[in-house]
């Protein structure tokens, strides 16, 4: 006859009411399992949160080297609209090269402009050159009076607005890569990968200073 003790004694552990010896785990088999489960299912959620953070850095970045490009481009194509002009002043063009030739300088440097505080300190002075280069214009009414410089000047007017734009859009690509990078787990994995933060354009009178100076009547 079975012995009732040795019953309650082992079912714990993987014997039923009978003595013999159970097929699947006991009580303390599935709790150990549960628990694996648990630490499993843990792991690869770390690892999933851990993986999306890493990828919408990497995203974030790119968002924001896109933006820099931008900036970068709105500002060349307003100095693109200089060679038109030069052609409309003809008549002034003896006191205008030093300008012209101050501005073809300005382009290269907004080239090589690898952060916010260089590219505004590039632009302030294409700024200033353009407006030393309309002040020499302005003093021949046959040119300003011509409606195709009339549409440069709307063109170049035109290019420092979206400059304003471009910078906001920036600015704000940055912001949204800047919280990542310093939010938990993105702290983390910024450490690990060598993700830093960026540098926002100031929002300054120098930095803001994108218009030409309107000479008009």
């Amino acid at each position: 006859m079975n012995n009732p003790d040795r019953y309650v004694q082992y079912t714990d552990y993987g014997y039923d009411e009978n003595g013999g010896r159970k097929r699947g785990p006991g009580v303390g088999g599935w709790i150990a399992i549960g628990i694996l489960a648990v630490f499993l299912i843990s792991i690869f959620s770390i690892v999933g949160t851990c993986k999306r953070t890493y990828n919408d850095m990497v995203d974030m970045e790119e968002d924001v080297n896109l933006a820099f490009a931008n900036v970068q481009n709105v500002m060349q194509s307003r100095i693109e609209k200089i060679p038109d002009l030069v052609k409309v002043a003809d008549e002034a063009a003896e006191h205008l090269e030093t300008i012209y030739a101050d501005i073809s300088a300005g382009r290269a440097s907004l080239s090589a402009a690898s952060t916010p505080e260089e590219l505004d300190a590039a632009n302030a002075q294409m700024t200033e050159n353009i407006n030393q280069f309309l002040a020499v214009v302005e003093n021949y009414p046959t040119i300003t009076a011509s409606q195709q410089y009339s549409a440069l000047m709307d063109s170049i007017e035109g290019a420092a607005n979206r400059i304003l734009v471009a910078r906001e859009d920036y600015n704000i690509a940055v912001s949204n890569y800047n919280r990542t990078v310093r939010h938990f787990p993105g702290n983390i994995l910024a450490n690990m990968f060598g993700f830093e933060e960026m540098e926002e354009f100031e929002a300054d009178e120098a930095a803001n200073n994108s218009s030409v100076v309107d000479f008009g009547d």
